[in-house]
């Protein structure tokens, strides 16, 4: 009833292959990350008309107001919670 299966061996040139497939698997992830990170943090464009300079700095202003809301909110949070511990 206890029948194990021996373990499988493996050959250097097994290895080696599947250490190839590892390394080249890696090296496309890389290349994604970095293609994505270049998308990410690549420059705006600067804006081609009014319209567009309106709402890329109403869309900055907002931004910058729900950070400080959410900062806000987490303060008061963190302050309720230290009071009740004492």
């Amino acid at each position: 009833m206890n029948a194990q299966t021996p373990p499988k061996k493996f050959t250097l040139e097994e290895i080696a292959e599947r250490k190839k497939k590892l390394l080249d698997e890696i090296h496309a992830q890389k290349r994604a990350m970095a293609a994505t990170t270049r998308e990410i943090f690549a420059p705006i464009t600067p804006a081609t008309n009014k319209a567009d300079a309106i709402m890329r700095s109403f869309n900055t202003g907002m931004a910058i107001f729900d950070g400080v809301m959410i900062g806000i909110k987490i303060m008061r949070k963190m302050r309720t919670y230290f009071r009740k511990l004492r």
